[in-house]
């Protein structure tokens, strides 16, 4: 008896141990869609947009994927660089637009299916420049995972926020662990970096 509560207990440790919330994020590079994991403290750079001509404006957006272990409710809080931004983010089938303040707290239920998984934002720039959103992923149980996107819309090259290599940085780095040559932000294809543990997307 004492042996089977030993196994029991020890099944249920490694079950709780591998449960854990997960979130990706979706890009194409080239002719491959690319799926990476993203963990505390991951930055994008989104430069890309799709224009409507009938409605004058520009779109800008991150998608992937997000589900937990042990939860179906996820809590996404969302900090702004500024108010009066024009965004929305969407997940479960639901399309939750901004409230136009510097904060925002949305709450999810994520079923099993795919469809429900899948999460998306979407930004209209009113104007040339840069803002940022920061979007925390809370499932109640396991650590909170945050997503910081700058959004940079036409920004003159001067402005936007170059990576460049200083002394205490150890280089730029693919997926594939490989050292890329340039240590210039600007001069890198579009793809997702490596730069001091930490990954960014430039698209």
């Amino acid at each position: 008896m004492k042996k089977i509560y030993t196994t029991i207990l020890l099944l249920g440790m490694a079950i709780s141990m591998s449960a854990s919330f997960h979130l990706t994020i979706e890009k194409w590079v080239e002719d491959d869609l690319v799926s990476i994991d993203v963990t505390k403290d991951t930055t994008i750079i989104v430069t890309e947009y799709e224009y409507d001509e009938d409605l004058e404006e520009a779109t800008m957006g991150v998608e992937g994927v997000m589900y937990s272990d042990e939860s179906q409710q996820i809590t996404v809080s969302i900090t702004r660089s500024a108010k009066g931004i024009f965004d929305q983010f969407c997940a479960a089938g639901n399309c939750v637009p901004g409230n136009g303040e510097l904060t925002q707290e949305i709450y999810f239920s994520i079923g099993s299916s795919p469809a429900m998984r899948r999460w998306f934002t979407h930004y209209t720039p009113l104007a040339d420049g840069a803002e940022t959103i920061t979007y925390a992923f809370n499932d109640g149980t396991n650590p909170v995972v945050t997503l910081t996107v700058k959004y940079s819309y036409n920004e003159d090259k001067s402005a936007v926020e170059n990576i460049v290599i200083t002394p205490q940085y150890t280089g730029i780095y693919n997926l594939l662990g490989q050292r890329m040559q340039t240590t210039d932000w600007a001069e890198l294809p579009s793809g997702i970096y490596i730069i001091n543990g930490k990954k960014y997307i430039k698209q």
